[in-house]
């Protein structure tokens, strides 16, 4: 399992790119599912898309996210649905610039040549029947995306995102589902961004602390205990760190990076069926020095 999220550049001028990358790839809705379990789905109101575009809508749907202020960039990181949002309407109105961000990838081509043969089917099928009423699917109007072979690929995501979504509105009961992410970094509070450089650091080591509060012995929940932990470092790259100086954030993100690879090594070896006690320990190893290492920058910061 390869998480997405934790690859969110730390640098505001690469951000724009990675994301219009991943605007046309086909792993958005992961990147929108992680997203939320850092962030919570229902936790800040929704906000509409016009308002995070404002007076650039034309000019990303022409020139890409670079074209938005930091700001405005980070509102889509914070409310990851509207990903989903901006992938529709760059489905349907995205002018050239978003055709040549780079070739299809081996994964995109399959899925595209797999849309091709059911449009193809369905367009024969659909050519040939007759009915005794009128007919009420026409393709005689131009579709001014239909000679663009990636955004098959995106159709198909589409349509998954729309029956989540229909799903999501008339489920009962309607009440929310907590989300199953809430200890860790991922609680909420857990980044408090008013508070000194100090005692941000040691609250971030309290956090990272959370993980020995459950011993999972058995294979896939500890797989999904550190998993949750790895989301968790998500949220500190994705952060804004405020009470920290720029050296620090950088020092954080950098040992946040180092610490997400090796807990990667650990998931693997858990999916690759090692003793699983073995590599919990070796987990407790890896958190114990990330505590250590941010309680000792917290006694240097100023």
């Amino acid at each position: 399992m390869r998480l997405i999220a934790p690859d969110i550049p730390d640098d505001p001028a690469a951000l724009p790119g990675w994301l219009d990358r991943h605007l046309v790839g086909l792993d958005l809705t992961a990147l929108v599912a992680e997203l939320e379990a850092v962030h919570g789905s229902a936790s800040t109101p929704s906000i509409p898309l016009d308002q995070v575009l404002g007076d650039r809508r034309a000019e990303v749907l022409s020139q890409g996210l670079a074209v938005l202020p930091t700001e405005r960039l980070r509102a889509l990181l914070r409310h990851p649905r509207l990903l989903l949002d901006l992938q529709e309407l760059i489905l349907i109105e995205g002018g050239r610039y978003w055709q040549d961000l780079g070739p299809l990838s081996a994964e995109q081509q399959e899925v595209v040549e797999r849309g091709r043969t059911g449009l193809r089917t369905f367009l024969t099928t659909e050519a040939g029947a007759t009915t005794d009423g009128p007919n009420v699917l026409s393709f005689a109007r131009p579709v001014r995306w239909y000679r663009r072979p990636w955004l098959i690929s995106l159709a198909t995501a589409a349509s998954i995102v729309a029956a989540v979504v229909v799903y999501d509105k008339f489920k009962e009961p309607s009440t929310p589902v907590p989300l199953a992410i809430g200890w860790g970094w991922s609680r909420p509070g857990a980044l408090p961004q008013d508070v000194p450089p100090a005692t941000y650091l040691n609250r971030l080591a309290d956090g990272a602390d959370d993980w020995f509060a459950k011993r999972p012995e058995e294979p896939a929940a500890l797989a999904k205990r550190i998993t949750e932990f790895r989301l968790g470092c998500a949220t500190l790259i994705a952060a804004e760190h405020q009470p920290l100086s720029a050296d620090d954030r950088a020092w954080l993100i950098e040992k946040c990076r180092a610490w997400a690879a090796k807990l990667d090594e650990h998931l693997a070896a858990v999916e690759a069926g090692r003793d699983p006690l073995q590599v919990r320990a070796e987990a407790d190893e890896t958190i114990k020095k990330l505590i250590e290492a941010l309680r000792e920058r917290a006694k240097s910061v100023v």
